[in-house]
């Protein structure tokens, strides 16, 4: 039966997409003299289908398209594993001790409403126009919400869980590495899924802003001169990688926790 499903449901994705790439032909193709809409706000499919050609053949200002996405990759991989590593155990940290929680989980409320892009011009204040100041903008963004989703899964474990393992003998790091943990993890990675896409915003912004290379500098830069085709490729990039980015958290999720959903 779950096979049927999986099968429907990604015949379903296809038609999702097929029915977008229909719509976009449909309101870009030429009907009597000129289209629906005008190629300089949307080009028709075949037309950013050239461009993105063009653009793998020849670059854009100097740098091949390959550079840019390579760029905008080290980026956001860097942020958001440095996040990773120190967000979900701090947030594992606080949801186990109350003391941890009462002095981190302040500051991190605090932050965590502030506009991170608006923080932007102050990092390049201190940190320069290099790297630094836009991973930093990716860890702020994403720090607050993989942390406190750790510490709410770890509070959200079933106290008959951990009463059981406590009347076995177990000890507090064997409750820990074998109970707490495994049962956190459907929560720390939907939180990860989450911080995705944001990292993904975050990193366009921050290219947007002092910056050289990466898939959001050339759309940003191509916009100036209305290379609409240009801009288009580019947002296309990102999705596609959002979304992709996603796929493999999912991957990795329905591999790790292969037990999710199947608790009584």
């Amino acid at each position: 039966m779950s096979v049927k499903r999986n099968h429907r449901s990604r015949w379903l994705n296809v038609a999702s997409f097929a029915a977008l790439l229909l719509f976009w032909f449909a309101i870009t193709a030429p009907i009597g003299e000129k289209p629906l809409v005008p190629p300089l706000f949307l080009p028709s499919p075949l037309s950013v289908a050239r461009t993105f050609m063009v653009l793998m053949k020849n670059g854009y200002q100097g740098k091949s398209l390959a550079y840019h996405l390579g760029i905008s990759l080290f980026r956001f991989g860097l942020g958001f594993s440095l996040t990773v590593l120190v967000a979900v155990p701090v947030g594992l940290w606080m949801g186990m001790n109350e003391s941890v929680k009462a002095v981190l989980d302040p500051p991190i409320e605090i932050t965590r409403p502030m506009p991170k892009l608006a923080l932007l011009p102050l990092l390049i204040i201190w940190f320069g126009i290099g790297e630094v100041a836009k991973v930093v903008i990716i860890i702020l963004a994403l720090f607050p919400i993989l942390s406190i989703s750790a510490m709410q899964a770890v509070r959200g474990v079933g106290l008959r869980k951990i009463q059981a393992a406590l009347a076995l003998g177990a000890s507090r790091t064997t409750i820990f590495r074998r109970v707490i943990f495994p049962a956190s993890l459907p929560g720390i990675f939907t939180s990860i899924r989450v911080s995705i896409g944001l990292g993904v915003t975050m990193l366009v912004g921050a290219e947007m802003i002092a910056t050289t290379a990466g898939i959001a500098f050339m759309a940003m830069s191509a916009s100036d001169f209305l290379l609409t085709n240009v801009v288009i490729v580019g947002v296309l990039i990102m999705a596609i990688l959002g979304y992709a980015l996603d796929l493999v958290a999912r991957a990795i999720e329905n591999r790790v926790v292969h037990w999710g959903g199947k608790e009584g």
